[in-house]
């Protein structure tokens, strides 16, 4: 029950923490670096393990065989000495004579065996390692001297248990007085003294010759008992400056004789690293390399490292943390803005605050709500214009149908009247009716919206016509356009405000001089009409009122324009929504010089490869 408690729990916190890194990407990359550090920190510390303990092992071999040579040239001269001081004690004629004289018994005074101890005395103040001076003849043991263990409970330095040793010392000197080889003996074990346990004794036995010629008639033997620990500390094997370096002595036959641990045995698990023969005793001098204190070393700053891997880990997740949080700082705001945009509101901009990718996304994106705010804007615009048109269209064909009954009486009272005119005689009055009844005509005609260029340059014709038979002798006009561009659809009655303008404001107080000139021409693959008259021009503030209407590109503004006449502002509107982008209308004016309006109309498609065609002829 408790496992599979367990395992429920486990399996939730691992769907959290899937749903968490999958809708926060700073959690993704975290966890990444955070595993690849791991990764690299691992992989660097067991290389960097691997390789300190290596250098510790070669640098501890290389260390040892320097410790090791420095010490058996250590040894060798203390042991040298010793042997020295030795070969005196041996051949001091003082000692041998009072040694003599107590080992007899004849007529020994107090004094003879106080100058034997004061000679035994004065034998261990030899060297600072002599623990213990001894004489022993063939009786036995005759007299000693202890340097450290007078005052302990212990007077003397050999017990009853270690008289053996003794006895084979001299036995082996006696022994070997007449071979003529080496006559000392050393015993190759190391002693502890019951009441200093901390001192390994040595002990050096040499025949008492004295004043003797020959060594063979030596009576007795003086045994010098040295301190091995003494020695060996003086000598720089035992100072510890390297404690994974273990250094030990054994003799001739492998047996242990000093241990700088202090230890009775050689732990198996040591390397051996060297050995050198020391120059006397048979002894061996070795050093070997405890790998488990290296390793315990090594395994302990591994751990530290460890810590301070942790703490580095801990600081970088942190600083990777608020890096991160800045960099992603763009893509938040965008996630806002997006968020307040499907709240309604479109204007919803980002703070720039930073010139790297994210933020540069982030400037495109205001861009991109720009764009769509102009976009809606203009899609409301044109949504408008269009409401507007449809109402304009609904309320003109309501007018028309109002005054339908009123254009019919109108076109038969006009007929009536041309008919009297002809049956007498009247011809010109006949050509006005005619030319007054095709322009109501035309204006009235619900059938023609969408007109050619002909029948409108017809329709302006017999206006002119009729305004100059109006106004006599004030203007003259002229048209010229090509006849291949008079089956081009155009906008109807878009000429009308504009040749008007020329008459009304143009030739104002005029009686006579006016010229009104109408000219079509190609001209950029567009068709040109330049409607110009020689009047009195227009002001500079009329002019500006007047461009401000030809350059709005909404025709839904235009509406507002009050300063403009209402068929120059009518007839824009229509030719913005008739032609739309393509068309280009300027205006040219200027006091006392005249008013010249051009109009550039876009080439209709159907018409698009023969207007080509006439543009290259012309």
């Amino acid at each position: 029950m408790m496992k599979k408690l367990t395992d429920t729990v486990v399996a939730r916190w691992y769907r959290a923490v899937r749903r968490f890194s999958a809708s926060h990407i700073a959690f993704s990359l975290i966890s990444s670096g955070i595993l690849i550090l791991l990764l690299m920190a691992l992989m660097f510390q067991t290389y960097l393990k691997n390789a300190y303990y290596q250098y510790l092992l070669d640098e501890t071999t290389r260390t040892g065989r320097m410790i090791l040579d420095a010490a058996a040239a250590n040894l060798n001269g203390s042991f040298r000495e010793a042997l020295l001081a030795g070969a005196v004690a041996a051949t001091d004629t003082d000692l041998q004579t009072v040694a003599e004289r107590v080992c007899t018994g004849d007529g020994v005074t107090v004094q003879d065996r106080l100058a034997l101890g004061t000679k035994l005395r004065d034998v261990t103040n030899y060297g600072a390692y002599f623990a213990a001076a001894t004489v022993f003849t063939e009786d036995g043991l005759l007299m000693e001297y202890g340097r450290y263990w007078g005052d302990s409970g212990y007077r003397t330095a050999w017990r009853e248990a270690e008289l053996p040793v003794m006895e084979r010392l001299y036995q082996d000197v006696m022994s070997h007085t007449d071979s003529g080889g080496t006559v000392y003996r050393a015993e190759p074990q190391a002693y502890r003294h019951p009441a200093y346990p901390e001192m390994r004794l040595v002990h050096l036995a040499f025949p008492l010759v004295g004043g003797k010629v020959r060594i063979r008639d030596a009576d007795a033997v003086v045994i010098l008992t040295f301190r091995l620990d003494r020695l060996v500390q003086n000598s720089g094997l035992a100072s510890g400056q390297q404690e994974s370096i273990v250094e030990y002595i054994t003799d001739a036959r492998g047996n242990l004789i000093f241990h700088n641990g202090g230890g009775c045995q050689v732990d198996e698990t040591l390397l051996q690293l060297h050995a050198k023969p020391l120059n006397y005793f048979g002894w061996t001098l070795h050093t070997g390399l405890d790998a488990r204190r290296i390793e315990a070393r090594v395994n302990e700053m591994y751990a530290q490292a460890g810590v301070v891997y942790f703490v580095l880990l801990v600081l970088t997740v942190l600083v990777w943390q608020l890096s991160i949080r800045r960099i992603l700082e763009p893509a938040r705001a965008i996630r806002n803005a997006m968020e307040r945009i499907g709240g309604g509101a479109f204007d919803s901009r980002i703070a720039v605050r930073g010139k790297h990718e994210l933020w540069q996304l982030a400037e495109q994106y205001n861009r991109m709500v720009a764009a769509l705010e102009r976009q809606r804007r203009e899609t409301q615009r044109e949504f408008q214009e269009k409401t507007l048109s449809v109402q304009r269209q609904n309320e003109a064909e309501r007018e028309a149908l109002e005054s339908q009954i009123n254009a019919h009486f109108l076109f038969n009272t006009l007929g009536a009247i041309n008919y009297s005119a002809i049956e007498n005689g009247n011809t010109e009055v006949s050509e006005l009716l005619k030319s007054l009844s095709n322009i109501l005509f035309y204006s009235f005609s619900k059938e023609t919206r969408t007109v050619t260029l002909a029948m409108e340059l017809d329709w302006v014709r017999q206006y002119l016509y009729l305004q100059k038979y109006r106004l006599m002798d004030v203007f003259d006009y002229e048209i010229h356009f090509q006849e291949e561009y008079g089956e081009w659809p155009c906008c109807k009655l878009f000429l009308q405000p504009f040749v008007e303008n020329s008459i009304l404001h143009g030739f104002e107080g005029w009686e006579q001089g006016g010229r009104i000139s109408i000219v079509g021409r190609s001209m950029g693959g567009r068709l040109l009409i330049e409607i110009q008259d020689n009047g009195r021009g227009m002001a500079p503030a009329e002019a500006g009122s007047i461009r401000s209407i030809l350059n709005e590109t909404h025709a839904l503004a235009l509406k507002d324009a009050e300063r403009a006449g209402i068929g120059i502002r009518n007839a824009i509107a229509r030719l913005r929504m008739y032609y739309g982008e393509g068309l280009s209308v300027s205006l040219e004016t200027a006091p006392g010089r005249g008013t010249q309006f051009s109009f550039l109309l876009p080439i209709p498609p159907e018409f698009m490869d023969a207007g080509s065609t006439l543009e290259d002829e012309v």
